[in-house]
C-alpha cells in the first residue's frame, strides 16, 4: 500500500499502478516483460482493453444523460418546427451574365487597348452588382418601397414574430414609466425619415440578392430569393437589365467627361495658339521681318539679295560697255575712224544720214553726165553733200564719246552698289538674334498649333464614339420561374438542427459528466484512490423494516448479500485475518453506522464474541438505529467515569455485543492515542471481532487517532454523491496518519439506476438477477 497520498490518482480515467487487489495492473507488467514481441502484444491489449474501457464509458455517460440529450432535441425541434410554419415560403430565380473585356481607349491617340479579365475583376463586377446604387435603381424602377415584402412598416404583424420581438427587446419588459426620464431625440426631417425608410428597402432589397462567380469563368449568377416566384424571376431579370443599363451610362459618362475634358483643353490650346500667334506677329513686326511665301525672312536679307542682283547687273553692264568702248578705240587705230563699229552702223540717224549720202552721190553721178564739172547743179549737190558727211562724222564722233561716257558711269555705279552692298552686309550681321529668337517664336507656334489640331481631332472623334457605346456585358441565361421553394426546407432544417442539438445534448452530458465529482462505479473508486472496492451496499428504501430482520431473518437478500461479500473481503486478503477493523469516511450521512452495524452482525452469525464500538462521540446515531440506551458508553469509559463492563450492551442485535458512545458536554480531547489504545489492548482478548465505527476524518480528528491502532480501515464513499475531493482529502489525512485504508465500499447503491446506467462493474448484477436474492 502507498505511504501517502502522493500515490492517488485524479480523474476518472486514471489507472494507477498501484492497484494489485484484482491482478490486472500485476498481469500487465507480466506480460509486458520479457522479450519485445511479447511487450508489444501486450501493449497492444492493454491499448484494446483501455479503448474498449473508455468507450464503454463514454456508452455509460450518453445512456446516463439519455434524457437530457432528448430533452435538448426537443426543446430545438420544437421552436423550429413553429418558426418554419410561420416562416413563408421563398423562391429563388437566377440570372447569368457574362463579362466581357472593355475597350480602353487614350483620349490622345487613336489606339485602342482591350483590357484583360481575371477572376479579380469578374469578382470587382459582381460586387457593382450588389451595390446600393445599383440595387435603389431597382427598387425605384419596380416601386419595391410599396411592397410589403420589403417595406416592414406595411407588412402585417405575426403572433410569433411580435412574441419573438418583445422576448429579444430586454427594452419592452421595462415599465414604460422608466423610458419617460429618457432624454429625447430630436425629430427628423419627413426628407430624412423617407430616405432612411428607402435605405431599408434597399437593406431588405441586398439582403434577398445574391451574386456569385462561376469559378475559372466569366460568368455571374445573380439569385434573388422572394416570396413570389414571379417576383423573384421578374427581379432577377430587372438587376441583369440595370445592370447592363449602368455599364452603359458608365461608358457614356466616362466619354462624356473625355469629351468635356477636352473641350476644355482645347479652349486653352486655342488661346496658346492665338497668344503664340501673335508674339510671333509682333516680334517680327519690330524686328522688320516679313513672311515670303512659306519662307521666313528679314528686310535687311531682301536688300542684300537685291543688292547682290544689281551688282551682278551692273558689273555686266560696264563690261559691256567697256568692251565696247575697247572696240571702238581698236577700230578708230586701225582705220582712224570709228564709223564701221557696230554702235555706228546700227545707229537709225547715221543710216539715214548714210541713205542721204547715198542718193546725192547717185543725183551727182547723174548731174555729171548732165552738167558740166561747174554746174551750179553739181556745186550745190556736191555742198549738201559734204554737209551730210559732215554730219555723219560728227554724229559719230558722239557716238565715239558716249562710249567713253558710259564707261564711266556704270563704273560709277558699280562702286555705288559695291558701297550698299557693304553697309547691307553690316546690318545683316547685326540682325541675326532677331531672326534666331523669331525661329523660336516659330517653332513654339508650330508646336501648339499641332497639339491643338490632334485635340481637336481627338475630340471629334471622341464625340462620334459617345454615340457608340457598348456594355461589354451580356445576359446569356434570363432568370425563369422557379418551380420548387428554395427556402425553407424543412427536412433538411430538421435534419441539421436535430444534428446540432443531438451534438450539444451530448457535448452538455459529457461537460455535465466531467463537472460531476461523484463516484458511480467500483472502477471509477479504483481509479480514484488506487484502493480495492470491497463492496457495495444497496440503498434500502424501506427504513422502516427493522435491520436485524433483515440481515438475520432474510439472509438471502441483496443487502446480505453485499454485506457478506464485504465481510469476506475483510477477512482475506495481504494483510490476512483482520480483527479490528474501523469503519470511516469523508463526510457525514455515508452510512458509516449502517455499514457497521450490518458487518458486525454478519461476523456475530458466524462468530460468537463480536463487539461494535460506536466511536463517533461527537454525532453517535448507532444507539438510535439498534434501539438501546446510548446515555453512557464510549466517552464514559475513555473520560474514567465508567468502565468498560459498566456500559457494554450484551445480546443488543443477537449475539452482538455495542458500546454506545455516549454523551459528554466536552468531547474535544476526549479521544488520545494512548487511552484507545490501552482501552483496545484491554479488549483484544475478550472478542474475536471488534468493529469501529469513527467519524468522518475530514469532520474532526479521531479517525485519525484511532486509524494506526486498528487492523484494517475501511473507507466508506456515497455512491453517486461523495465530491471526489472530498475521497482524496480524506485518503490523504489517513496516510499521513500512516493508516492506509485497506480498501473502499460503495454505500447507498441505487440498484435500479447502477443497472440501467450499465456502468460495468459487478454492482450491476445485483439489479439484474434478483432471483438470487429470493426471500
Amino acid at each position: 500500500m502507498p505511504d501517502s497520498g502522493k500515490d492517488v490518482m485524479d480523474g476518472r480515467d486514471a489507472l494507477p499502478m498501484t492497484v494489485v487487489a484484482d491482478g490486472t495492473a500485476q498481469r500487465l507488467a507480466d506480460r509486458t516483460s520479457g522479450d519485445p514481441q511479447a511487450g508489444a502484444g501486450g501493449f497492444q491489449d492493454g491499448f484494446q482493453d483501455e479503448l474498449r474501457q473508455r468507450l464503454r464509458w463514454a456508452w455509460r455517460v450518453i445512456w446516463r444523460g439519455k434524457y437530457l440529450v432528448l430533452a435538448c432535441m426537443i426543446l430545438a425541434i420544437v421552436p423550429t418546427i413553429l418558426l418554419l410554419k410561420q416562416t413563408p415560403a421563398r423562391y429563388t430565380a437566377q440570372t447569368s451574365i457574362l463579362i466581357e473585356a472593355s475597350d480602353v481607349r487614350d483620349p490622345l491617340s487613336d489606339r485602342s487597348v482591350r483590357t484583360f479579365l481575371s477572376d479579380n475583376v469578374v469578382q470587382t463586377e459582381a460586387a457593382l452588382i450588389t451595390s446600393s446604387t445599383l440595387a435603389r435603381r431597382v427598387v425605384d424602377k419596380l416601386h419595391l418601397e410599396d411592397d410589403p415584402e420589403f417595406n416592414s412598416a406595411l407588412r402585417p404583424a405575426r403572433p410569433l414574430s411580435g412574441i419573438l420581438a418583445t422576448a429579444l427587446n430586454p427594452l419592452s419588459w421595462l415599465p414604460s414609466g422608466w423610458l419617460s426620464a429618457a432624454p429625447s431625440v430630436p425629430a427628423l426631417s419627413p426628407m430624412a425619415e423617407s430616405e432612411m425608410a428607402k435605405a431599408q428597402v434597399v437593406r431588405a432589397f441586398s439582403s434577398a440578392l445574391d451574386v456569385q462567380a462561376q469559378r475559372r469563368s466569366y460568368i455571374v449568377i445573380v439569385s434573388f430569393t422572394s416570396e413570389n416566384r414571379e417576383k423573384a424571376a421578374l427581379i432577377a431579370n430587372t438587376v441583369g437589365e440595370m445592370y447592363l443599363l449602368d455599364r452603359l451610362e458608365a461608358g457614356f459618362d466616362d466619354a462624356r467627361r473625355v469629351s468635356s475634358w477636352l473641350g476644355e483643353r482645347l479652349e486653352v490650346l486655342r488661346r496658346d495658339v492665338v497668344a503664340a500667334e501673335s508674339a510671333v506677329e509682333e516680334f517680327r513686326s519690330q524686328n522688320g521681318l516679313r513672311r515670303k511665301g512659306d519662307r521666313q525672312v528679314t528686310l535687311t536679307d531682301q536688300q542684300l539679295s537685291e543688292l547682290n542682283s544689281r551688282l551682278v547687273i551692273a558689273r555686266s553692264d560696264l563690261a559691256q560697255k567697256q568692251a565696247r568702248l575697247d572696240q571702238a578705240r581698236s577700230v578708230l587705230r586701225s582705220r582712224g575712224s570709228a564709223d564701221s563699229t557696230t554702235d555706228v552702223l546700227q545707229s537709225p540717224l547715221i543710216q539715214r544720214l548714210r541713205e542721204q549720202e547715198t542718193t546725192l552721190l547717185r543725183e551727182m553721178s547723174d548731174a555729171l553726165k548732165i552738167y558740166g564739172d561747174r554746174h551750179p547743179r553739181l556745186v550745190g549737190l556736191r555742198a549738201e553733200l559734204n554737209g551730210v558727211r559732215g554730219t555723219i562724222a560728227a554724229e559719230v564722233d558722239k557716238i565715239s564719246s558716249s562710249f567713253a561716257n558710259d564707261v564711266e558711269v556704270a563704273a560709277a555705279g558699280v562702286k555705288s552698289l559695291e558701297r550698299q552692298l557693304e553697309g547691307v552686309r553690316q546690318q545683316a550681321n547685326t540682325a541675326g538674334e532677331a531672326e534666331i529668337r523669331l525661329r523660336e517664336l516659330e517653332r513654339q507656334s508650330e508646336a501648339t498649333r499641332s497639339l491643338y489640331e490632334s485635340f481637336l481631332t481627338r475630340f471629334k472623334r471622341e464625340a462620334e464614339q459617345e454615340r457608340m457605346q457598348r456594355a461589354n456585358a451580356r445576359i446569356v441565361s434570363p432568370a425563369d420561374l422557379p418551380v420548387a421553394k428554395s427556402y425553407p426546407r424543412e427536412m433538411r432544417t430538421l435534419q441539421i438542427v436535430a444534428l446540432l442539438a443531438l451534438l450539444f445534448g451530448l457535448g452538455l452530458v459529457f461537460l455535465l459528466d466531467r463537472l460531476d465529482t461523484a463516484i458511480r462505479s467500483s472502477d471509477e473508486a479504483e481509479d480514484l484512490t488506487g484502493l480495492p472496492v470491497l463492496g457495495m451496499i444497496p440503498l434500502q428504501r424501506n427504513r422502516k423494516m427493522n435491520l436485524v430482520e433483515e440481515l438475520l431473518r432474510k439472509p438471502r437478500s441483496a443487502l446480505a448479500d453485499a454485506v457478506r461479500s464485504l465481510r469476506t473481503a475483510a477477512t482475506i486478503g495481504t494483510l490476512g485475518d483482520s480483527k479490528v477493523i474501523m469503519v470511516t469516511s469523508s463526510v457525514p450521512k455515508e452510512g458509516k453506522t449502517f455499514v457497521s452495524l450490518c458487518l458486525a452482525l454478519l461476523f456475530s452469525k458466524a462468530e460468537k464474541r463480536v463487539l461494535l464500538i460506536d466511536a463517533d462521540i461527537h454525532r453517535p446515531r448507532l444507539h438510535s438505529a439498534i434501539g438501546i440506551d446510548g446515555s453512557r458508553g464510549l466517552a464514559q469509559v475513555l473520560g474514567g467515569s465508567a468502565t468498560f463492563d459498566d456500559v457494554v450492551q450484551h445480546g443488543a442485535a443477537g449475539t452482538l455485543d455495542v458500546l454506545p458512545a455516549g454523551q459528554e458536554t466536552n468531547t474535544a480531547e476526549l479521544i488520545k492515542g494512548a487511552a484507545m489504545e490501552a482501552f483496545l489492548r484491554d479488549l483484544l482478548p475478550r472478542y474475536d471481532r471488534i468493529i469501529i465505527d469513527t467519524a468522518p476524518v475530514l469532520a474532526v480528528s479521531d479517525g485519525r487517532l484511532i486509524a494506526p491502532l486498528v487492523d484494517r480501515v475501511i473507507y466508506l464513499v456515497r455512491w453517486n454523491a461523495t465530491p471526489r475531493d472530498a475521497v482524496r482529502n480524506g485518503l490523504k489525512l489517513l496516510r499521513s496518519a500512516g493508516a492506509p485504508p485497506s480498501g473502499v465500499v460503495l454505500s447507498q447503491v441505487n440498484q435500479r439506476k447502477h443497472s440501467r446506467y450499465g456502468y460495468g462493474d459487478y454492482g450491476q448484477y445485483y439489479g439484474r438477477y434478483r432471483e438470487y436474492y429470493a426471500e
